[in-house]
This record gives C-alpha cells, sequence and structure tokens, in this order.
C-alpha cells in the first residue's frame, strides 16, 4: 500500500508534464498590424482601380490619397489653427473633413442714397418804385393854384391826419374861414416873420368867430415863412400844441387862411368850430 505521502508513478509523470509544459504565447500587436494594414491597402488599391461609375466620385475625405494626404504631418499649410487665432474644432474618425465655411465678403453698408433737402424758399421783396414808374401809376395830386388852393389843400391834409388817429374829418365853414383870414392878413401887415394869436386891438380867436356869426369857436393854429400847404402842415404836426388842435375829436368845423406878408413870407392860419 501506498502510504499518503508517496506518489505512484503515474502521478509523478503528471506532475512532471505540469511542471514542464508553459503557456503558449499570443502573437505581438505589431505582428497583428502588419497583415491589418496590408488588407486595408489591398482594399484601398482594389477601390482604386474600381471605375467611377460603380463607385461614385466619394468625397476628398474617402479618397485614399486624400487620408494619406490628411494623416501627413503640416497637413493643410502649418499647423492646426496657426494664423487664424481660433482653436480647431476636433473631427471625429470618419467623419467627412469640413472646410472652413464660405463666407461672402461683405463691403461697407451703404446708407440708402436720401433726396437732398430742399431750401426754404426766401420771400423775394418787392421791387422798389422809380420816381417815373410812381409818377406814371400815382397821377401828383394837382394842388389848386394860388394861396386859396393851398388854404385847401390845408383843410385836405387835416383830414388826412385826423383820419389816421381816428377821429372824424372836420368840414369847411366860410364862417371860420372869413375870420381866420382877416387875422392872417393882419400879421402880414408886420415884418420881420412876426406872429401872434391876439389882433393888434386885442382881439382873441374866440371873438374874431363871434363876430363872424360863429358861435362856438375850438382852437387857432397860426405860422408864417412855409412854402407850401404840406411844408406848413409839417411844421404844425410836429408842435404839440398845434397838433392837439388838429387831432382834437370835438372839432368838428374848420376855416384856413393863406396870405403874403409885406416881407414875402406867407402867413398861415387854421379856426377850428366845434359844431
Amino acid at each position: 500500500m501506498q502510504g499518503s505521502g508517496e506518489r505512484s508513478d503515474r502521478d509523478q509523470r503528471a506532475g512532471a508534464t505540469r511542471r514542464h509544459r508553459g503557456r503558449q504565447s499570443m502573437p505581438s500587436p505589431a505582428l497583428l498590424a502588419v497583415p491589418v494594414a496590408g488588407l486595408l491597402a489591398a482594399f484601398g488599391a482594389g477601390a482604386a482601380l474600381l471605375p467611377s461609375s460603380l463607385t461614385g466620385p466619394g468625397t476628398a475625405a474617402e479618397r485614399p490619397e486624400a487620408v494619406v494626404a490628411a494623416l501627413a504631418p503640416g497637413a493643410g499649410g502649418g499647423a492646426p489653427g496657426a494664423g487664424t487665432g481660433t482653436t480647431p474644432a476636433t473631427t471625429p474618425p470618419g467623419a467627412p473633413a469640413k472646410g472652413p465655411a464660405a463666407t461672402p465678403s461683405k463691403g461697407p453698408v451703404k446708407a440708402p442714397a436720401k433726396a437732398p433737402e430742399k431750401a426754404p424758399k426766401k420771400a423775394t421783396p418787392a421791387p422798389r418804385k422809380t420816381a417815373a414808374e410812381k409818377t406814371a401809376k400815382e397821377p401828383v395830386r394837382q394842388v389848386p393854384a394860388g394861396l386859396a388852393g393851398q388854404e385847401t389843400e390845408v383843410v385836405r391834409l387835416v383830414n388826412v391826419e385826423r383820419g389816421r388817429s381816428g377821429c372824424g374829418p372836420v368840414k369847411l365853414d366860410t364862417r371860420l374861414r372869413t375870420a381866420i383870414r382877416l387875422h392872417v392878413q393882419e400879421l402880414g401887415t408886420h415884418g420881420d416873420l412876426y406872429i401872434s394869436h391876439v389882433s393888434d386891438d386885442g382881439r382873441d380867436f374866440a371873438q374874431r368867430a363871434r363876430e363872424q356869426g360863429y358861435d362856438a369857436p375850438g382852437g387857432e393854429n397860426v405860422a408864417r415863412g412855409q412854402r407850401d400847404a404840406e411844408d406848413v402842415m409839417t411844421s404844425w404836426m410836429n408842435s404839440e400844441g398845434h397838433r392837439a388842435n388838429i387831432l382834437n375829436c370835438d372839432f368838428k368845423a374848420i376855416g384856413a387862411g393863406a396870405v403874403k406878408g409885406v416881407d414875402g413870407t406867407i402867413v398861415w392860419g387854421q379856426l377850428f368850430g366845434r359844431s
């Protein structure tokens, strides 16, 4: 009987076999890569020999030469992202290579043309009339000849001024005209531009008017040395007291007188009435 400490010959042989049989080694990855690369090259060459009618044009990334060029160092003209200032996106393996999206160049944007604004029209001043045109279109007023005509012009100019101030016109009263004519004739007998509202015998304008039958005398103006009715009216309108008589809206009647004095000057007078 064999004890537990002993092994049979068969066991010994089995043990020896287990001790000396080692593990079978696997092929090296480098050795596997060679056949795989050869297969890929064969398939690529076969695909290249096939006509395009069967394979189609394909994309640049699908062509073997494109794959080789893409794998070459520095492909695309430099390191990825060189000269662009951007980080290149990672393309998954087998995905078609995408080039930069074409961006149409844009020139400066021009604002739509606006129609030129028209300058506001300026009012054209009316051309001034020459003296000849005024004479042709506005007949010169003919003042009646003689001093009687100048007296009539004085009355007319008085009503022009009264109309401008809003007063009604005064009418000629022959009684007042006779009273003022007599007074300026007396003044004309004195030389040296003598002028006064008081007669030589001391009468005033109210007494002289009543003597001629006019009972409501209102005021009197006298002057000396002016050449015509327009000139004397300018003098009176530039004097406060004389102007007040001319523009007194309470006056309703007037008498005017003009006579040449002994010194050759014209003596002028106005006598106003209230009725």
